[in-house]
């Protein structure tokens, strides 16, 4: 009787792979997740319906916003409660887009002011994906219920307001993110 020492020899192990170049992976890694979100929306949809569907993308994007934020916090040093300016809010929001957010993306934050500031978003390719589909408007945009989560795990009160929307046939979105003392 052969034993598992036998039958997997350490000579016999492989362990080569093939070399991807980190920003390479950094790449599929992004664009994987977006269309994981995707796909579960997707499946979500033709599972519970439309109404359900938006829903639970919603209730789901907001509690991955706030984890997200807390890693990237975490991996800065950054305590929650310390942000209190939108300049600060907005370098934090660029640093989330840079690890999480396919290049695939084309955005913009300006800050107005300490407690004031825009949000644009030029190209949104979960809008483009959302165009494929048979009835595109029925999926309800979640982007600020993630951005709502990066607010409340930095400890920031406030609000974003929609401003403009690519699902409302605007060429762009635009936020405006507004603290409150």
């Amino acid at each position: 009787m052969l034993q598992d020492q036998d039958i997997y020899d350490d000579r016999k192990k492989i362990k080569e792979k093939y070399e991807i170049p980190l920003a390479t992976q950094r790449f599929l890694l992004q664009l994987c997740w977006a269309r994981h979100d995707g796909q579960w929306f997707l499946k979500s949809k033709k599972k519970y319906g439309i109404k359900e569907a938006n829903e639970l993308n919603q209730n789901v994007i907001y509690s991955m916003g706030k984890i997200e934020a807390r890693h990237i916090l975490d991996a800065l040093g950054i305590k929650k409660g310390e942000i209190s300016t939108i300049p600060e809010v907005f370098k934090i929001i660029n640093t989330l887009m840079e690890v999480l957010i396919p290049k695939v993306m084309k955005f913009r934050f300006f800050a107005l002011s300490d407690h004031e500031g825009d949000a644009f978003v030029d190209k949104c390719f979960i809008w483009k994906e959302v165009q494929k589909s048979k009835e595109p408007i029925e999926y309800e945009c979640a982007c600020n219920f993630r951005h709502r989560g990066w607010l409340d795990a930095m400890g920031v009160n406030g609000k974003i307001v929609a401003l403009k929307r690519f699902s409302n046939g605007d060429n762009m979105c635009k936020f405006k993110f507004i603290l409150e003392n």
